[in-house]
């Protein structure tokens, strides 16, 4: 492993977790232009900048399998917000989203919290399946949204 920040997830064949590098900007991109296209049909025009743009400031970190980049989570530290989480498509439902999701758990420094848009049935299925409970809804948000919090620590 490069260096000693990899993680190897045991019971998901050779996943690791690591810390996003400038090379990754293209393929991180890419997994959220064509997720954002596919499952955000809420959204007008998105585009490959995009990323950028959304995960500035914040820590983001890498699933890689066998040298190809499966998934994504960046957090925002200050405020322990897990802002994206996001797997390839043709990836979901193998415990990419759950370890990703396990990295942001142990980095947040106070209970993780996040949104979800209200209509993004499979993301809230995911959250409430990991112990996420509903904090707030936001109505007036376009779209709608939820937020989500987690106490819990794993």
């Amino acid at each position: 492993m490069g260096n000693n920040q990899d993680k190897v997830i045991s019971g998901i064949n050779n996943l690791i977790l690591r810390d996003m590098v400038p090379d990754d900007v293209v393929a991180l991109s890419q997994i959220y232009l064509t997720t954002r296209r596919q499952y955000f049909s809420w959204l007008r025009q998105p585009k490959l900048e995009d990323f950028q743009r959304a995960s500035k400031g914040e820590t983001v970190r890498v699933a890689v399998i066998n040298d190809e980049i499966v998934g994504f989570a960046s957090l925002s530290e200050w405020d322990s917000f897990l802002h994206l989480l996001f797997v390839k498509v043709g990836w979901h439902g193998q415990g990419i989203g759950a370890a990703l999701l396990s990295w942001a758990r142990q980095k947040a420094h106070h209970p993780l919290e996040l949104k979800v848009v209200l209509v993004n049935q499979s993301a809230r299925r995911f959250y409430e399946r990991e112990g996420f409970k509903i904090v707030s809804y936001s109505k007036l948000a376009k779209p709608e949204n939820v937020t989500y919090r987690d106490d819990r620590k794993s």
